[in-house]
């Protein structure tokens, strides 16, 4: 029986999946409160003082290394390899606003298939780690050879791809960056068989990380590793254009089915709010990319769930956090304090704790259709203008050195 049948079987049986779903909420909470308590103690031990200026510098002075003729390009002339680990979500925009940027490779794995392989029958995950650094620096050296690689950047973890592998890209005079989405989770930060999983684990073979979660900036400083806080954004091009104006899905949420995700739903739908929901689990089954903007831009409310799992007070940014401001929909999701850090609730958006609080607000933007259009207009606009994937990665890059030119005004 493997790992999702079983889920399944135990869902059937509510009083256990109660039971599960609380000691999984006990166990994140315990490890999340355990890591910031000895990241915090090694950081003031260590004397550490962390400053972002300082992370881009040290970027710069190593870059200068590894390419000291380098010289920054214009947007459109970087040549870029790119590590990806979802198709689906780099499609959502990402990989477009990449593209403007120059000419980017993909990395492909030994199957022919988008990013890695995460588990092959038969073979550990160390064995399956090892044909994806023979996959990786194969074409890396491949691609350098042919075209030249001005940066390595993905979104890279231990158990998946060695330290190793990425000082080899590095010593082809390749810097590498690494994006790490979730850090916020204990267990990418645990050790297994003496080996660091996550990004912390690629060590000195990425030269900076551009992470989502704040706090981890100072724990990263005390392993001796640069990183910046870097929130995530979203694609205007794909979805603010042609936004239909006859919006007629009235509260609409895509993701999968897990966590408090279920249970929340259920309670709206029991006090009468319908929720129309798409991705496994949900009746409506799994949207792709595509399917997924087309949906939005007909839904005059987006429903985010930011909590992580079963807990529903412990947060990270999401994409849909972006990508449903985007196109102008009211979106409303978890009181989130670093969502809050980029927009203002009321203004740019709506926030709730409860779902008692959630039903309530829903209640009142449904019977007050403008005031709903209002805000959701002003989110999209404040994402069109600051967090729009373009202007992320013209911001980071030309910070970075590897762009002259500052980021375009929306």
């Amino acid at each position: 029986m493997d790992m999702n049948t079983l889920k399944d079987k135990l869902k059937q049986f509510k009083l256990l999946y109660a039971l599960n779903a609380r000691v999984k909420c006990f166990q994140m909470k315990y490890g999340i409160a355990s890591l910031t308590r000895r990241y915090d103690k090694r950081y003031r031990d260590a004397a550490i003082l962390y400053d972002e200026r300082s992370v881009i510098t040290l970027f710069q002075e190593q870059h200068h290394q590894l390419q000291p003729k380098f010289s920054s390009k214009q947007p459109g002339e970087l040549k870029v390899f790119w590590v990806g680990a979802s198709e689906a979500q780099d499609e959502s925009g990402f990989l477009q606003a990449l593209n403007r940027l120059g000419q980017v490779t993909k990395f492909w794995n030994r199957d022919g298939g988008y990013g890695p392989l995460y588990e092959i029958q038969g073979l550990n995950w160390l064995q399956v780690r090892e044909i994806n650094d023979a996959t990786l620096i194969k074409q890396v050296i491949g691609t350098h050879q042919q075209e030249g690689i001005d940066i390595l950047i993905g979104q890279m973890w231990s158990h998946i791809y060695s330290e190793d592998v990425l000082l080899k890209v590095r010593a082809l005079g390749i810097p590498v960056i690494n994006i790490a989405m979730d850090d916020r989770l204990p267990s990418l930060w645990s050790s297994k068989i003496g080996q660091r999983m996550g990004t912390v684990g690629l060590g000195s073979g990425v030269d900076i990380t551009l992470t989502t979660s704040p706090e981890t900036c100072k724990w990263y400083a005390t392993e001796n590793m640069s990183a910046i806080f870097w929130p995530l954004a979203s694609d205007e091009k794909l979805f603010a254009e042609k936004i239909d104006s006859d919006k007629d899905i009235d509260i609409l949420f895509i993701g999968n089915r897990y966590g408090i995700r279920g249970k929340l739903v259920e309670y709206l739908f029991k006090h009468g709010i319908s929720v129309t929901c798409y991705g496994s689990g949900w009746s409506n089954g799994y949207v792709n990319a595509q399917q997924n903007i087309a949906l939005s831009k007909r839904a005059k409310i987006i429903l985010g769930v930011g909590a992580v799992g079963h807990c529903s007070d412990i947060y990270t940014l999401k994409l849909r956090d972006f990508d449903a401001l985007m196109t102008g929909a009211l979106y409303i999701t978890h009181r989130n304090p670093d969502l809050l850090e980029l927009f203002k609730e009321g203004e740019h958006l709506e926030c709730y704790t409860s779902p008692k609080e959630l039903l309530v607000k829903l209640n009142y933007y449904l019977k007050h259709p403008e005031k709903c259009s209002k805000i959701g207009r002003k989110g999209r606009v404040l994402v069109e203008n600051k967090h729009s994937w373009d202007y992320r990665l013209n911001t980071t890059f030309s910070q970075l050195g590897l762009l002259s030119e500052s980021p375009p005004c929306n």
